[in-house]
C-alpha cells in the first residue's frame, strides 16, 4: 500500500508531531512506509495535495484538524484517490462524524484495515463563479462569541428549492456534518451521505437570549427554540445588503453573494470497516 501523509505541524497547538510519530510507527509495523510531506502554510498544503494527487498513491492522508482536511481536500479533488484522516488538530469534526478514532495509533489502524465510504461535498460558488469544496461548517461559534459585545444582527437573503428566508440574523450555518467548532451540533440532523445540506438560521435576538441558548447547541438542543429556522436543501444561495463573510471549515472563503450546492457522494474516505 502506498500512503502519502500531508502534515500540518502547527495542528493541535504544536502537539501534532508526536501524535504523527505514533501513527507512523503503527503504519510501519503494518508493512507500510508512508511518504510524509510537511506543509509551511495553508496554500502550501493545497499545493502538496495537488502534487500528491498526480503521484497517485492508494490513500492521501490529512494529518491535522478540520482546517488541514479542508486544504488537502481542495488540493486532491476531483480524483478517485481516497482521503484518510489522522485527527491531530484542535477541532476534528469530520473525523468525529465519520467515526474515526482520535487516538493516532487507532487512526493509523483504520488506514491499514478500514473500508472506503462515499460522502457528500458542498461546493461554494461566488459572484465570479469560483468554486471551492468544503465538507462542513460555515462559521465558528466561538468567533461569534468573541465579537458578541459589538455584534449586531445583519440582513440575510437565502433562497433554496425547499425554503426561502429573508430577515435579520445573528448568524447562519450550512453543513452536511452534525457538528463543527469541536463538537458544536448546530446541524444535528445532518448526514454525510444523504445528498442534502442542512441549514440552521439564528434570527435576530438579544445577546442575552443568544448566550442562554448557545450551550444547548453542544447537544443539538437549540432546535427547540421556536424562532430558530432549520431545513434541508440541495442548493442554497446567500445574499446580503451588508458586507457578510462566508467561512468554510474555519477558513475564510469569500464575501457574499455565494451559492452552495451539494455534490452527492463525491468524496471517498477511509473509515472503520
Amino acid at each position: 500500500m502506498k500512503i502519502t501523509i500531508l502534515f500540518n505541524p502547527s495542528a493541535g497547538g504544536g502537539k501534532a508531531t508526536r501524535a504523527l510519530d505514533e501513527a507512523v510507527e503503527v503504519l510501519r509495523r503494518g508493512g507500510v512506509n508512508p511518504q510524509i510531506l510537511e506543509s509551511r502554510n495553508s496554500q502550501h498544503l493545497v499545493e502538496l495535495a495537488r502534487n500528491a494527487r498526480e503521484d497517485k498513491p492508494d490513500v492521501v492522508v490529512a494529518a491535522g484538524g478540520d482546517g488541514t482536511v479542508h486544504d488537502v481536500l481542495n488540493g486532491i479533488f476531483p480524483c478517485e484517490i481516497p482521503l484518510g484522516i489522522i485527527p491531530v488538530g484542535r477541532g476534528n469534526d469530520l473525523a468525529r462524524g465519520l467515526g474515526i478514532p482520535f487516538g493516532p495509533r487507532q487512526a493509523a489502524e483504520v488506514l491499514l484495515k478500514g473500508a472506503t465510504r462515499e460522502i457528500d461535498l458542498a461546493q461554494v460558488r461566488g459572484a465570479n463563479d469560483h468554486a471551492r469544496r468544503v465538507h462542513g461548517r460555515l462559521a465558528y461559534l466561538w468567533g461569534i462569541l468573541r465579537c458578541l459585545k459589538f455584534y449586531r444582527a445583519q440582513p440575510l437573503e437565502l433562497v433554496s428549492e425547499k425554503q426561502n428566508f429573508s430577515g435579520e440574523v445573528m448568524f447562519a450555518v450550512v453543513g452536511n456534518n452534525t457538528s463543527y467548532g469541536d463538537g458544536v451540533k448546530m446541524t444535528p440532523r445532518a448526514r454525510l451521505d444523504d445528498g442534502l445540506l442542512d441549514v440552521c438560521i439564528i434570527p435576530q435576538m438579544s445577546k442575552w437570549e443568544l448566550l442562554r441558548w448557545i450551550p444547548s447547541a453542544y447537544r443539538g438542543g437549540h432546535l427547540a427554540h421556536p424562532r430558530i429556522v432549520y431545513f434541508q436543501a440541495s442548493r442554497i444561495t446567500l445574499t446580503s445588503a451588508a458586507r457578510l463573510e462566508l467561512f468554510g471549515d474555519g477558513e475564510f472563503l469569500q464575501e457574499l453573494p455565494a451559492t452552495i450546492e451539494v455534490m452527492s457522494r463525491a468524496l471517498r474516505v477511509v473509515v472503520r470497516s
